[in-house]
This record gives C-alpha cells, structure tokens and sequence, in this order.
C-alpha cells in the first residue's frame, strides 16, 4: 500500500520489488500441487499430501502411491495408502461397514 501511495507512477517498480516478499508478474497458481511429498507427522498418522508450498528439501514423488511407498512403506497400519488408494486397500483402512459401503470384495477381513 506505501509503494502504491507514495510511488503509483513508477514504471521501474523499484518500490515494490524492494519489498521482503515482492509480488510477481504471474499469480501462483491455486489448487494442489502436480507431486506429493510426506507431510512427516507423527509415523502411524503419516500420508503424502500435494498442498502448497512444497517445503523446501522434502521428497516428492509424481503419485501418491509411489510416495506412500517411498516414505511410509513400513507403516503397519497402511494410513497413507489407506488414503491414497481407498478403504479397499487393506483390511486396516476404514470399518467393515465402509470396506463393504465401497464395495471392496477383493479383501477378506476377519
């Protein structure tokens, strides 16, 4: 607002390119990212996510799945495949009742 104020003619924009966080010629985009990477929370309630801004230095993978797999594939209780592919996964994702809801007759589930 001070550049606009004080500096609203000038074509260099020395003004606002001066700012800590200057804006940009092309707006971000919204919506989620084209990769996922581990969002590293607690180790059981892990699962990749594609939120915006990717953190810096954290692994990124083109699926989901392939994430779950690179970062979370020791998880005994598949939550991150659980959500990147569905109850259907594993017996260990949702209820009987959502497992039998979705339709999942490839798994047997005691």
């Amino acid at each position: 607002a001070c550049c606009k104020g004080a500096y609203a003619g000038q074509s260099t924009g020395a003004c606002l390119a001066s700012l800590p966080n200057p804006p940009t010629q092309s707006p971000t985009t919204s919506g989620g990212l084209d990769i996922y990477y581990p969002n590293y929370v607690e180790w059981s309630s892990g699962k990749c996510v594609n939120d915006r801004p990717l953190p810096s230095g954290r692994p990124n993978y083109s699926t989901q799945q392939a994430c779950c797999s690179g970062a979370y594939g020791g998880q005994t209780n598949n939550n991150c495949m659980c959500d990147a592919v569905g109850v259907c996964y594993s017996c260990t994702c949702g209820t009987q009742a959502e497992r039998d809801a979705a339709g999942c007759t490839s798994l047997t589930c005691s």
